[in-house]
């Protein structure tokens, strides 16, 4: 794409006497970082001369979406941030085809918004639809749909801007390395202006719900799946005491009616109340048992049946855990195992979490298949992802505290050949990374080469990469 000369002049000047440094971060507030710009980007004419005044300014560039990627990915001290929210366009939808193509600042719910009158459903995505297009493939997000993998599993091709200013299409026959090492990639290779995703039928589901103890978890998954699920979750107990991470519950979807379903998506209700018992819950482990007796009896009690479209199973309540204290944040982590070393880790979990005195406040699980495409996989082989959200202080011995614990987590993890998920915080060590992400130097080889100049950066890049990559003999 051509931009006018006087363009260029116009943006250079007027971002040279009146830019000012300004600060960004991620939904954890434990990555605040003093950058040089924010540049709200709303079409490629602006990424492009955001990109010309980095190279005046001698400016690295990060790229934000709704910022939920807590590992310092969105941002780099005294650089330029892309705040990729108002680039978000719908290009094209296909109901024969059963396709969408956006642009990456879409989120989630944007895309159901306009699907779910086609009778068109998404295949995979997180439990929430809060994020945005191009943050979910930079991170390889995965789903509750035990029939995919990964993301890149609905991924049919990207739309890149590299650094030099060249746009490529990505695909898995067309430039196929760029296309497995951006998905996963963190941002770190070049900007991912659009996507074609592949979309599913909106069917009407039943959702059942039974109890299993934690070392019971796979087995009866197992049979289950072998008799077909359309979506699956479990949650086990958060109440430090006897049942601490043993008493679980399944939740899983079949399919009951095949035809396309229309109906109306769901809006999220009774947030203030939801947010006040949740609250409750962070502060006292009364509040933990409260809410754990009420998942337990009313919202999915072991027995319940039920029915609902898949698009609105994907749109689970999200609002009311916003938080915004001044003492303390709530962080996620997730950690992939096995199948079969899911009980052996949940052991290692429990004494680790009480050994620490983690205010952990949820516990889910997912099945994701292996991810045989891109340069970092999480998903190894069949496993089991364990998702725990916790509350921790924002002092600096509570950072350091929380460090330690989930480098325990992590190396328990590594021990049973799993692995732990880089959108959270670089607590983890090195050497931890390096034996979680065997392929680094293989995708670090493809920063080098689509990013000779280092343009895109991020504190997660530097902290991570920073090793020199091993010539081949």
């Amino acid at each position: 794409m051509k931009i006018p000369y006087i363009s260029i002049i116009l943006f250079l000047l007027s971002n040279t006497y009146f830019a000012v440094a300004e600060t960004w971060n991620d939904v954890s507030r434990l990555n605040q970082t003093k950058v040089a710009k924010i540049v709200e980007a709303k079409t490629e004419s602006d990424l492009l001369l955001a990109i010309e005044y980095a190279r005046q300014h001698k400016k690295q560039i990060s790229i934000s979406g709704t910022q939920h990627s807590q590992g310092g990915h969105i941002a780099t001290l005294d650089g330029v941030v892309l705040d990729m929210r108002s680039f978000n366009q719908i290009m094209n939808i296909s109901a024969k085809d059963k396709t969408i193509q956006v642009q990456s600042g879409v989120t989630w719910d944007h895309i159901q918004k306009v699907i779910n009158p086609l009778g068109l459903s998404v295949k995979v995505m997180q439990s929430s639809n809060i994020f945005s297009i191009g943050g979910s493939i930079s991170a390889n997000v995965h789903g509750r749909d035990p029939s995919y993998g990964p993301l890149v599993d609905t991924i049919l091709s990207l739309k890149v801007l590299l650094s030099d200013g060249r746009i490529l299409q990505a695909s898995r026959t067309t430039n196929s390395e760029l296309f497995r090492a951006i998905i996963g990639g963190y941002g770190a290779l070049g900007i991912i202006l659009e996507a074609k995703i592949a979309l599913t039928d909106n069917v009407l589901l039943k959702k059942t719900v039974h109890a299993v103890k934690y070392d019971e978890y796979w087995q009866q998954l197992k049979q289950d799946l072998a008799k077909g699920l359309s979506l699956h979750f479990g949650r086990c107990s958060f109440v430090q005491g006897k049942h601490f991470l043993d008493d679980c519950f399944q939740i899983n979807y079949t399919v009951a009616d095949a035809k396309r379903y229309t109906n109306p998506l769901h809006q999220e209700s009774h947030i203030q109340r939801n947010r006040t018992f949740f609250h409750f819950s962070r502060q006292s482990n009364l509040g933990k048992h409260l809410r754990w007796s009420l998942q337990k009896s009313i919202i999915d009690p072991a027995g319940k049946t039920s029915f609902i479209s898949r698009n609105n199973a994907m749109r689970p309540p999200i609002q009311f855990l916003a938080y915004n204290s001044l003492k303390d944040t709530d962080i996620l982590q997730e950690y992939f195992v096995p199948v079969e070393a899911f009980a052996s880790y949940l052991d290692d979990m429990r004494t680790i979490l009480r050994h620490h005195h983690v205010n952990l406040l949820s516990m889910t699980i997912r099945y994701v298949k292996a991810d045989e495409v891109t340069l970092l996989p999480y998903a190894t082989k069949e496993m089991l992802a364990i998702v725990i959200y916790v509350n921790q202080s924002l002092d600096k011995t509570a950072i350091d505290t929380a460090r330690q614990w989930t480098q325990q987590l992590v190396q328990s993890a590594l021990k049973h050949q799993g692995t732990y998920y880089l959108t959270y915080q670089r607590y983890p060590t090195l050497s931890q990374f390096y034996q979680a992400y065997p392929q680094w130097q293989q995708w670090k080889k493809m920063k080098e080469k689509y990013d000779p100049s280092g343009l895109w950066m991020n504190q997660f890049y530097q902290h991570y990469f920073s090793v020199p990559v091993k010539s081949e003999k």
